[in-house]
């Protein structure tokens, strides 16, 4: 493939890249290491991240899974920092497709659009309160159903997170 030397690359960010390189850029297995503690390590293609890879912050925070031209793209799994975690499909940097999300005792399954619920899918709270149906911009919307902590359900209407 006309492939590769390893020889430390600058990013215009400061960014240090060891790693593979093709015709002057990177390609293939390596690791971008910033001054603050972040670092990327995973595939390049033409100076780009593109395949599997894992992105981490000096908070803690993480990204690990598939890029396509620098951004999330395909599977993935986002921790971030504090704890929230995001394990599913991501299209163009965004959350989209089917996806669980596990924020502050609240543990969510189904479908996701622009990083928002949106579609089917279940929630359930820390409390064990549980709602099963439709959610659109974020929040129950549509036909859903509510089972509190007792197993009492209440079926129905949504809108914008509210019953009807």
């Amino acid at each position: 493939m006309g492939c590769c030397i390893n020889t430390p690359y600058i990013y215009p960010d400061g960014g240090i890249y060891d790693g593979e390189l093709k015709t002057g850029l990177p390609h293939g297995k390596g690791k971008i290491q910033w001054k603050n503690g972040d670092y990327f390590e995973g595939i390049f293609e033409d100076g780009k991240k593109n395949g599997k890879g894992i992105f981490k912050w000096n908070d803690s925070s993480y990204y690990d899974g598939e890029f396509q031209d620098e951004k999330f793209h395909g599977y993935g799994e986002y921790q971030w920092y504090g704890g929230r975690l995001f394990k599913g499909q991501w299209v163009e940097g965004r959350m989209e497709g089917q996806g669980v999300l596990i924020d502050d005792g609240k543990h969510y399954q189904g479908q996701f659009k622009n990083d928002k619920k949106e579609g089917l899918g279940e929630m359930t709270w820390s409390n064990g309160q549980k709602y099963i149906g439709e959610w659109k911009n974020g929040k129950q919307h549509g036909k859903g159903k509510l089972i509190d902590s007792n197993g009492n359900v209440t079926e129905g209407q949504w809108i914008k997170g509210k019953k009807q």
